[in-house]
């Protein structure tokens, strides 16, 4: 009665908590109503702009279909029409378009459709994607542009009597979702009758690219997000990063576009969806008051609550002792109907083991001690025996076709105890092989001695399991070996005794360009070919393999070959440029190849090793001009050796210490005064000795160390630069164009020159001729971008490449550097003055500044300082200095210095 006096107070004053908090909660829920409808009558205005978007451009491809449809009706069906209707109706469109014409036949038409188009010049044309009980279906049999030619083509759907009736309503338009490609829609309008079939046109386009280039930028111009869907299925969302999780968000305004008959779901999500802030939300306002008196509520409450505590107390410990007194009473409750559940599967197992021999699918058998049949089951019978013919009073032995395994058996006999399973081969009563795998054990009846077996039949397991093999060891294009069953069978032969081998390794010079141009059904072509060619003319004597895409391997023994080896190379050379015939047009391509002798047996090599030599010869070949073979030998191979070596240290983290920065100076007024320095990287490795740059650089831009070097090489120069003290002081740094194309090297060059004390005019970036007019159009973007921070442009070694006087107008060039070669012949040759003074013209004339390198006498020091030259560098001058030379020389020569 007192605890009941207690709980009054406490249920009054939780019923006015309540009734409290659910009136603000409601005049709440008003406000945020009326602020939700204006954002969505806000983003359904903006939703209804986007699906009027998607809807022109669904639009603007249905009568593009039309207007393909009449052009071709009245000029005919042929294929070049075809495909000039192709390049010049979709081209322009910013979405990828594919015009495709199809046949809709009967299943039973397959044949003759795939002869007719095979008879147009398809030879290799091959209806893919046929479904068993289809009443109608719609093949490619044209697709362009030429680019996806070989792609579609032959592709099919099925389509039921509903859907063709409605393709071939009288000139209206028919909507097809591929099934297997959920992406790819295809809008179709049914032509007639062409050529005996009834044709179809449509035009094909991916839904997601089509999206994509409609509202993939919604985000940057209405921070709102986008997410389209057919069928329950998200087919395109601005947010591609998922960065605001908008599956998990309710949709701010959503829609549907009917097109034709399938329904495109719009959602939009708003701004204030994806970036909440309580700042902005009317409703943080009554939620904080709210808060606020739930707090002094439930300090209230809480003193009350204290009071009935010791109560709960005493009400808990009984509602635990009660649970903990169910719980055992359920666990008792369980084991007892475990125990019956056991007892019931016992008696049916035992029910069924009185039937399993009878009804095993399994060859059950039962022999006496002498291998005798006693008993066998209806599934032995039917694997091994006729119908008519008994088991009994037969000897097992004699169900087995090979005598190994007889053998075997007669061993398992003798010795009467069990053994592992084992496979033989068998012959059913009718005569047809088939395999077995057969297990058992003896046991013990009735004092007399019984072998229990049973028999599964594997021939179906063992003939996919020998297929399986000959496809792991062949390869699936060519069926030549493939590289590791080659490598198996190389190393094989290299641990043969007294025996000659020739290791060939074959590159085709120009397959990639086939494989690009007429595309990957051309490529596989010509390899067939060509393996076809190569066992034609070596398969007597050699095993051949592909290595991979466009490279084989022969293995060769040297005493088998009808010809030396000369010959050999020649009529295998001729093979490979023997035209090939592709569509009616043939076709040539070339061959490299390495040559790797080796005698067996051959200890000092492993297979890979072999099969490497080889391919370094091949390369060999190749840099020696392709068609052509090379003969591998010992300086190649420590060529390769070396430069993968020096690859091999790049690439660890210790190679900048051995790295040095070493600082030519550049004078000007006739090599008088101090101007600058020219950074030079130099390389001292404890492993390599000195690495000159002409060896390290072109290893550093093939395997991509090149921008790290130049980033090392840049902190160190400007850090350098940096330490000197007084007026300024310009540095000239040689880049290669790998380092203009990274994007953040830019990037971090111009960040830290933004955090650097000295101009970007101090800094001169050099650029060979030959990099610089080889990679012209590429280069002029980043060397703009480089001019307009304020770096100055020269050429470096100008005069030995190739460019034009018209292209110096094209770049942003602020200086040339004439190379050392012409300096070192300015005093003998009269030619090289003149051309020195030319290039000083040409400077002068386009006002450039100019630097001449390599002087070394006093001689070249004075017709030098007669002509248009600004600044000279050389040992007459001084050799490179470390860092801490160059700054000795710096102080030494601290009198004014300008920046040309």
């Amino acid at each position: 009665m007192k605890l009941n006096i207690l709980k009054q107070p406490m249920q009054i004053g939780y019923l006015l908590f309540a009734l409290y908090f659910f009136m603000m909660l409601y005049v709440g829920s008003i406000l945020h109503s009326y602020y939700q409808n204006e954002t969505r009558q806000t983003l359904e205005k903006q939703l209804t702009t986007h699906e009027q978007l998607l809807k022109t451009k669904l639009l603007h491809i249905s009568h593009l279909l039309y207007s393909i449809d009449a052009y071709q009706q009245l000029n005919g069906y042929e294929p070049e029409l075809f495909l000039q209707l192709a390049q010049s109706q979709l081209q322009g469109i910013d979405v990828p378009l594919r015009l495709e014409s199809y046949a809709l036949i009967k299943p039973q038409q397959q044949q003759v459709l795939t002869q007719a188009l095979k008879k147009a010049g398809h030879f290799d044309f091959k209806i893919k994607g046929v479904e068993a009980n289809a009443e109608h279906m719609l093949v490619i049999n044209r697709a362009a542009p030429v680019a996806e030619y070989g792609h579609t083509v032959g592709e099919s759907v099925t389509l039921n009597n509903a859907h063709v009736a409605r393709l071939q309503a009288s000139n209206q338009l028919y909507l097809l979702v591929w099934p297997n490609r959920e992406n790819k829609w295809s809008i179709l309008i049914e032509q007639g009758d062409v050529d005996g079939f009834r044709h179809v046109l449509g035009i094909s386009f991916l839904l997601d690219n089509l999206l994509d280039s409609l509202f993939s930028d919604v985000y940057l111009r209405t921070e709102q997000h986008l997410q389209v869907a057919v069928a329950d299925r998200l087919i395109f969302s601005s947010d591609w990063k998922n960065t605001f999780s908008l599956s998990e968000l309710a949709a701010g305004a959503s829609s549907e576009v009917n097109f034709f008959g399938e329904p495109i779901k719009l959602t939009l999500y708003s701004k204030e969806q994806l970036s909440h802030s309580l700042l902005d939300d009317s409703i943080c306002l009554i939620i904080a008051f709210e808060v606020i008196a739930l707090l002094c509520g439930l300090m209230v409450l809480l003193h009350v609550r204290t009071l009935l505590n010791r109560n709960e107390l005493v009400n808990k410990t009984v509602v635990e002792r009660t649970a903990c007194l169910a719980k055992t009473n359920q666990q008792l409750e369980r084991e007892s109907s475990q125990r019956l559940i056991a007892l019931q599967q016992q008696l049916a197992a035992e029910k069924k083991y009185k039937s399993v021999f009878l009804n095993s699918h399994e060859g059950l058998f039962v022999l006496n001690e002498h291998g005798y049949i006693l008993e066998a089951n209806p599934a032995f019978q039917r694997l091994l025996l006729s119908n008519h013919k008994q088991s009994t009073s037969m000897r097992f032995s004699q169900l087995m076709a090979d005598e190994h395994s007889q053998q075997q058996w007669l061993s398992y006999l003798q010795q009467q105890s069990n053994h592992q399973e084992f496979e033989w081969l068998g012959v059913n009563g009718q005569g047809k092989s088939l395999w077995l795998r057969q297990t058992g054990n003896w046991a013990t009846h009735d004092g007399s001695r019984r072998y229990e077996g049973r028999l599964i039949d594997i021939t179906q397991h063992t003939l996919f399991h020998e297929q399986l093999k000959y496809k792991a060891q062949h390869d699936g294009l060519t069926n030549l070996l493939n590289r590791q069953t080659f490598l198996d069978a190389l190393e094989v032969k290299r641990k043969a005794t007294q025996d000659d081998f020739i290791l060939l390794y074959i590159d085709l010079d120009r397959f990639k360009l086939i494989n690009d141009t007429l595309g990957h059904i051309a490529g596989d072509k010509l390899l067939i070919e060509f393996a076809a060619r190569m066992q034609i003319l070596m398969g007597f004597c050699s095993s051949i393999a592909r290595l991979g895409g466009d490279e084989f391997a022969i293995l060769i023994k040297t005493h088998k070959l009808l010809q030396p080896l000369e010959g050999v190379m020649e009529d295998l050379l001729g093979e490979i440029r023997r035209p090939f015939t592709y569509q009616r047009q043939q076709y040539t391509v070339s061959g490299s190849v390495g040559v790797r002798p080796f005698k067996a047996p051959c200890n000092e090599c492993t297979a890979e090793k072999l099969l490497h030599d080889a391919d370094v010869a091949m390369y060999e070949a190749k840099r020696r001009g392709k068609n052509g073979y090379y003969i591998y030998s010992d300086s190649i191979a420590d060529e390769v050796s070396r430069k993968l070596q020096v690859e091999k240290m790049l690439h660890e983290s210790s190679v900048s210490d051995e790295l040095a920065l070493h600082l030519q100076p550049m004078f000007c007024n006739q090599g008088r005064k101090l101007n600058g320095f020219e950074a030079l990287l130099r390389w001292y490795s404890p492993t390599l000795g000195h690495v000159s740059p002409a060896e390290f650089i072109p290893i550093a831009e093939e395997c991509g160390k090149i921008v790290q070097l130049g980033q090392w090489v840049f902190e160190r120069a400007l850090s350098f630069i940096e330490s000197l003290s007084g007026n300024e002081v310009f540095i000239s740094i040689n880049v290669s164009p790998i380092q203009l194309h990274s994007q953040g090297f830019l990037d971090w060059l111009e960040s830290r020159m933004q955090r650097s004390s000295i101009s970007c005019r101090q800094i001169k970036i050099e650029l060979t001729e030959s990099a610089m007019m080889a990679e012209e159009d590429s280069l002029i973007e980043p060397l703009l971008r480089l001019h307009s921070l304020g770096f100055g442009i020269y050429i470096d070694d100008f005069g030995t490449g190739y460019s034009s006087l018209s292209r110096l107008t094209c770049l942003p060039v602020t200086g040339l550097k004439i190379d050392r070669s012409f300096i070192n012949d300015l005093e003998h040759r009269k030619d090289s003055l003149q051309l020195v003074e030319a290039i000083c013209a040409i400077a002068k004339s386009f006002n450039l500044t100019v630097t001449a390198e390599g002087i070394e006498t006093d001689n070249q020091l004075e017709k030098i300082s007669k002509l248009y030259c600004h600044y000279t560098q050389g040992y007459l001058m001084s050799r490179p200095l470390s860092e801490q030379y160059a700054e000795q020389l710096y102080n030494e020569n601290y009198a004014c210095l300008n920046i040309a």
